[in-house]
């Protein structure tokens, strides 16, 4: 059993705070949290981790649970989604609407994270007998995590308000929509403010899963990335790759480990979303204090042989992504085997052996799916989900030097990469921009597949409708670049008088 500090303040301060999550779009949000309340640390503390609470929240769609990674997902050419859920299946097939539900869950759950954000932020500086330093940590805490949710929100929906003071009336809750650009600035300013912040570089292991300085730096290098500014981007990545030493940074030597559940919050994870068996066993719906902190991922994802829902399927296109070159031994890339699981020679999968009870040629996903357990009817899995990813800012760190012409200096970067895969040594000495950065592409897809990352890439490198169309998965017809971003949900439209719809909708 795993014991997470998250999970501890989770369980004390949802009770308290959580249930305003319910009414947000109508109403005013400080009326289940006045001024009363915030009090002492502990008040504090409480209300922190109720913001750490909106990435997993189930009933609201959070960033990082079984909603939402899908949707993040089942738009590449890599997966594509069952159609027994009519909003995934149309997001996955590029028919979602501003009516999509699970597309509004999402907005929805990132403003609530916002909210309970500024209340941290805003009500911080009247808690009395607190430790002056303690009291800038939490804020800067809650300061990444509202940028964390802007930085999601500027991402999937493009142009949205800007909320950073206190809802106080319902007047207040209304407000017309930034330009991308005033939210772009508004997340540098929250990592920046993490970023520069007293915040810990490294807990200890019983706090891991919460933001470090080096998180929030790691953030803020990946949204200068974003930006396409590139030189602003390696000054943050480079203060993390260039200080090891002291920072505790690293690649694990086997990538099957990340995802065995035996080495989380290793050296490897800049910030991991932490799932836990533990609170209730209520999954949907329920009282805070009921739900568990375990997530259903594994089931969503497994087989019907096993049990599973098989909602989200792995493509052909994927598999010859991952098996595109072999090791220096002549294997599978070591990230193939343990992102997916298909018919070859010794394959098992739920401790079967793979053809014989799967078919000759299924594919399914192995990466977070708990493919080692064959009890069928205990589906709550503990296993975390990656937010980033060390491997991540390598990569990026050599996108943003590549992208200067700094070719050579990417090389060592992109070969740490290749040889943790143990893939054949190739000469990248004298490689023109479009070379590496080539050989960049193919590498964040195929070490972050079934991570979330790779819609985002292909769009911000303008290769999104080319690959979707040249892939013909299910629904490549019907995309256009009005699906780039996610539409202005019809529910906000219709209470926020001052909301106006995404252009291209």
């Amino acid at each position: 059993m795993k014991k997470k500090l998250i999970i501890v303040f989770f369980m004390g301060g949802l009770v308290t705070l959580s249930s305003c999550s319910d009414n947000l779009e109508f109403g005013n949000p400080n009326k289940l949290t006045t001024e009363s309340f915030w009090q002492t640390p502990a008040d504090l503390e409480s209300g922190l981790a109720t913001v750490y609470n909106t990435l997993v929240d189930n009933n609201n769609a959070g960033y990082w649970e079984i909603q939402a990674m899908q949707l993040k997902e089942n738009r590449t050419e890599n997966f594509i989604a069952r159609n027994d859920v009519p909003g995934r299946f149309a997001v996955a097939t590029y028919k979602n609407s501003p009516s999509t539900a699970e597309t509004t869950g999402m907005f929805k759950a990132m403003y609530i994270g916002i909210f309970r954000a500024n209340q941290v932020i805003n009500y911080a500086p009247q808690i009395k007998n607190i430790d002056e330093a303690k009291r800038a940590q939490l804020v800067a805490e809650a300061s990444f995590l509202r940028g964390l949710n802007y930085f999601n929100l500027v991402n999937e929906f493009g142009s949205v308000p800007i909320f950073t003071d206190l809802v106080k009336d319902q007047s207040d809750y209304f407000k017309e929509k930034s330009t991308e650009e005033e939210v772009w600035s508004q997340v540098i300013a929250d990592f920046e403010l993490a970023a520069t912040s007293p915040l810990p570089e490294i807990y200890p292991a019983a706090l891991k899963g919460r933001v470090t300085k080096n998180t929030a730096i790691a953030y803020l290098g990946k949204a200068y990335l974003y930006r396409k500014e590139w030189a602003k981007a390696e000054e943050q990545f480079a203060k993390l790759v260039n200080n090891e030493g002291t920072n505790g940074f690293g690649l694990l030597d086997d990538y099957a480990q990340l995802f065995d559940g035996k080495h989380e919050n290793s050296k490897e994870s800049v910030f991991e979303i932490q799932f836990s068996r533990v609170g209730g066993a209520t999954i949907w719906g329920g009282e805070p204090s009921q739900r568990t902190r375990a997530t259903t991922m594994a089931q969503e994802c497994a087989p019907g042989e096993v049990g599973g829902w098989f909602e989200l399927l792995p493509t052909k296109t994927l598999l010859n992504a991952l098996t595109k070159e072999k090791t220096v031994d002549g294997d599978f890339d070591p990230r193939a085997t343990t992102t997916l699981a298909w018919n070859y020679p010794g394959s098992r999968y739920y401790n079967a052996d793979f053809a014989t009870k799967f078919g000759a040629n299924a594919i399914w996903i192995r990466k977070n799916q708990n493919w080692w357990n064959n009890d069928e009817g205990e589906w709550k899995s503990e296993l975390n989900e990656y937010a980033m990813r060390y491997a991540d800012v390598l990569l990026m760190l050599a996108e943003a030097q590549t992208m200067q012409g700094k070719v050579a200096s990417a090389i060592p970067l992109v070969k740490r990469i290749r040889d943790r895969a143990k893939l054949s040594s190739i000469v990248m000495t004298g490689w023109s921009q479009t070379q590496m950065m080539d050989e960049i592409m193919h590498q964040r897809n195929v070490e972050f597949a079934r991570e979330g990352i790779h819609w985002y890439d292909l769009r911000r490198w303008g290769t999104l409708e080319k690959v979707i169309k040249g892939s013909l998965r299910e629904g490549y017809n019907n995309y256009s670049a009005k699906y780039n971003y996610f539409p202005i949900p019809e529910s906000e439209l219709n209470n926020n008088p001052k909301m106006t719809q995404n252009a291209n909708w």
